[in-house]
């Protein structure tokens, strides 16, 4: 189901609870992918940008424009329980917007490349590497998972 983008800060600056074996994750996910999809801009979505407290996020970048088709090809990937293991340099930095906060753009400074461990849909433990854009917009979402929005990773200069 499309669930309406949460906006409040006092909300977005809650972390998440961790996932258990427990924990019925199905509509989470489905309800991720339907919200993301329906946004013609999001690059990911935290669980609690849609309501829900639990450490669940979904990526959704372009991999392939087909400029002839006007097609685009993404990669897809469902985080449960991320963490970000390892940051290497360059660092990205860049004008970053949110969903949360339509029409604002804060620039940040992100690491390129990132080594993250997650569970998957299927709850099983994974660790991948990745860079770009995949890296950037899981950097966005475990920041929203930890309680902190793009306001958080303003970049000033020294």
């Amino acid at each position: 189901m499309i669930k309406p983008i949460v906006t409040n800060l006092a909300e977005l600056k809650r972390p998440c609870i961790p996932v258990t074996k427990e924990d019925d994750i199905k509509q989470i996910i489905i309800d991720l992918k339907e919200t993301l999809q329906s946004h013609s801009t999001g690059w990911g979505l935290a669980a609690n940008q849609i309501g829900y407290d639990k450490a669940i996020c979904y990526i959704r970048v372009p991999k392939q424009i087909n400029h002839k088709d006007k097609k685009i090809t993404y990669g897809e990937l469902v985080l449960i329980n991320p963490k970000i293991v390892e940051k290497d340099t360059p660092l990205k930095i860049m004008d970053e917007g949110c969903l949360s906060f339509a029409g604002v753009k804060v620039t940040t400074k992100r690491f390129v490349y990132i080594t993250v461990e997650f569970l998957d849909e299927n709850l099983k433990s994974q660790v991948a590497a990745m860079q770009d854009y995949e890296s950037l917009a899981i950097q966005h979402e475990v920041g929203h998972l930890n309680g902190r929005t793009i306001f958080d990773e303003k970049w000033r200069a020294k």
